[in-house]
């Protein structure tokens, strides 16, 4: 097998994304030379021989009939919608289905890739001009679109903006690039604006901040990225045409997560429909509903972007580029798509992949082979119980219509996090665990039957999960252990609500109320706090999940919240921006003089001065909290400073 095959092949590691190490377009020293070795690097790194990958044939003229064979040109600049394989587009589902269009179109499925527009452009491109690392960034929009002008290396160049990404928590801004770029004229490969638009703070800040990896000094543009990897989740029915060429000709479907991405291709399904014919019998004209399928296959739907997965084996990729996803809602994703499981490390895929990249499972998976990220949800369902061997499916708790919302609360918004009605309660579970409610709930968790305490998922589905710079709930359903926290280095759901108490607290009540075995913890566990461990010396994804964890409102209600931000303030120097940005926004949460402008991106002397702060009221209020105080109630600093000092400062990347 060539080396490029095998090359494309892990391009296409998703929902596991596998970056593309694209070479910065170095502003400063930009020229001719460069953009051809540019060029080669990112587009020409797929190309394979003549031998594994058929050259395009020449144009020839064909005796028979006179035709002439024409190779397609290019003349577009970004990737284009071209229905194809029976699949139609969301438009042709609104005559008929004009409810479940306008809930879809609510959700934020629908806006996971979008063209630009003055509805869909959430950040500001209102003349804003932009810097970092020593480049300006100016953003504008007219009449003909949205617009980043920079300075690639040999003057300003004005990019057109062609796609967005997200639209929920962050967006992200995709470029057409220049034609002089190799190859010269029309692309449809798309760079990255490396900045992130967030929501919530209504704030750019460098796309770098927004993710977990290790602090880096420069930003690429990650060119074609999207043409060869977030189309797959981001799109529906894509095509990235990126096997083997340097000018691909991507295409899909329809942008973003659209009605045929869950109910498979409509194109049988519109004609029969539209002939008002009359459904006898079962056949290509009926739609699969996901909820008719049973629940492994119903997960598989969701699980084609929400799971760990790649190809199953290397000709795939070659296939996958040209024809787009063999897999269609209803079929069985494992005939289509290795799932990576970090429990079943051996398997014959996994196994070939860890060869090539050793560090994988530690991107996605705890040690003992729990999911870490988020977008990677069925990976946790597959390993609960509930699903392998009962009939729990992601359905059980997630709609994609906002069934029953007449009576759904008004404060309750659904497309958040697209829950069925009564799925913040203990709803799901009780319907096979009937037994578990009123006093026989209470006697079994040992906490008030109406409390945070006694929400199944607050034990069994804690907040273990990076993603988005938030934390989210584990989706493989577990029980607290000491062992977690101690060995492999994830929080347990009691410490992660009593955010206060050690993990020896833990272990006496776990041993106490459900029969663990007694432990004898190290000194260190006896004595602080486990969450303001993993903050002060945990490593960075630790330390981000406990810095979220400090100002979680079920754990404010169990531990008092006037403690915290003290602690929190050393998170202001974290070398890591996804840690130091949840200490920020926990800080905000916490602390009201803290402005609701600031970002990750504050200055030493803004730490500082709100460290000091912060500081001086910790020693004027003695909180009931005994959390790294003294005897005499003061604050020990001493042993603060000793905890930062044994920071574990491994290298960590997670691939959410």
């Amino acid at each position: 097998m060539n080396l490029w095959i095998v090359i494309a092949f892990f391009v296409l590691l998703l929902p596991v994304w596998v970056r593309l190490y694209t070479q910065q377009i170095q502003r400063n020293r930009l020229v001719t030379t460069g953009l051809l070795l540019l060029g080669v690097m990112l587009v020409g790194c797929f190309s394979d021989s003549a031998s594994e990958s058929p050259e395009s044939p020449p144009e020839v003229n064909d005796p028979v009939d006179g035709n002439v064979n024409v190779q397609p040109v290019n003349t577009e600049r970004s990737p284009v919608v071209e229905p194809s394989d029976s699949y139609v587009g969301s438009r042709y589902c609104i005559k008929c289905h004009a409810d479940q269009h306008a809930s879809w179109d609510e959700s934020y499925h629908q806006s996971m890739t979008q063209l630009p527009s003055e509805e869909t452009v959430l950040g500001d491109f209102n003349e804003v001009t932009l810097q970092l690392d020593g480049v300006s960034y100016h953003l504008e929009y007219d009449a003909d679109g949205y617009w980043v002008e920079t300075n690639l290396g040999d003057g300003l160049t004005r990019l057109p903006i062609k796609l967005l990404t997200g639209s929920h928590h962050m967006q992200l801004y995709w470029f057409a690039l220049p034609d002089s770029v190799p190859p010269e004229g029309p692309k449809r490969i798309l760079g990255l604006m490396p900045f992130s638009y967030l929501v919530s703070e209504k704030a750019w800040v460098p796309r770098r901040s927004t993710f977990l990896h290790p602090p880096v000094q420069s930003e690429n543009f990650e060119l074609g990225r999207w043409n060869a990897t977030c189309l797959r989740c981001h799109s529906t029915h894509p095509k990235a045409d990126y096997f083997g060429k340097d000018n691909p000709l991507t295409t899909v479907a329809e942008f973003g997560v659209s009605c045929e991405a869950c109910h498979g291709p409509g194109k049988e399904h519109v004609d029969f429909y539209d002939a008002d014919k009359v459904p006898l019998v079962r056949g290509l004209h009926q739609i699969v509903n996901p909820l008719e399928l049973d629940h492994r296959r119903a997960s598989h739907v969701c699980a084609n972007c929400h799971g760990a997965t790649s190809v199953k084996q290397r000709g795939d990729a070659q296939v996958w580029h040209e024809q787009g996803s063999s897999f269609r809602p209803g079929d069985d994703l494992l005939e289509h798509r290795h799932l990576i499981r970090a429990t079943k490390p051996t398997e014959a895929m996994t196994a070939e992949l860890l060869q090539h990249d050793p560090t994988l499972f530690e991107s996605v998976f705890w040690p003992d082979g729990m999911v870490r990220v988020t977008g990677r949800e069925y990976s946790g369902l597959v390993e609960s119980v509930c699903h392998v061997e009962g009939e729990l499916s992601c359905l059980s708790c997630h709609t994609m219509h906002n069934d029953g919302a007449a009576e759904r609360s008004p404060d309750d918004p659904w497309n958040d996090d697209q829950l069925r009605v009564g799925m913040r309660s203990n709803k799901a579970c009780i319907d096979c665990h009937q037994d578990y409610t009123g006093q026989k709930l209470a006697q079994h968790t040992h906490h008030l039957d109406a409390s945070q305490g006694s929400k199944c998922y607050n034990c069994h589905m804690p907040h273990t999960s990076y993603g988005l710079l938030k934390a989210a709930r584990s989706h493989q359903i577990s029980n607290p252990s000491v062992t977690e926290t101690l060995l492999v280095g994830r929080q347990n759901a009691c410490n992660n609500c009593h955010i206060d108490k050690t993990l020896q607290w833990t272990a006496d009540h776990l041993h106490e109320w459900y029969g663990h075995e007694k432990k004898e913890l190290p000194d260190a566990h006896q004595k602080i706090s486990s969450v303001v461990l993993a903050l002060l010396a945990g490593d960075a994804g630790q330390r981000a999940l406990a810095a979220w964890a400090l100002s979680w409102e079920p754990a404010l209600e169990a531990s008092g919240r006037t403690w915290q931000g003290s602690l929190l303030a050393y998170g202001l120097n974290d070398p890591y921006d996804a840690p130091r940005w949840m200490a920020v926004n926990s800080l905000k949460k916490l602390e009201p003089t803290i402005d609701s402008k600031l970002t990750a991106q504050l200055s030493e002397t803004e730490a500082e001065a709100i460290r000091q702060m912060l500081l001086a009221r910790a020693e004027n209020e003695r909180p009931i909290q005994n959390v790294l105080r003294k005897p005499d109630g003061w604050l020990d600093i001493n042993l603060l400073e000793f905890l930062l000092k044994q920071r574990n400062e491994r290298r960590m990347y997670l691939q959410e």
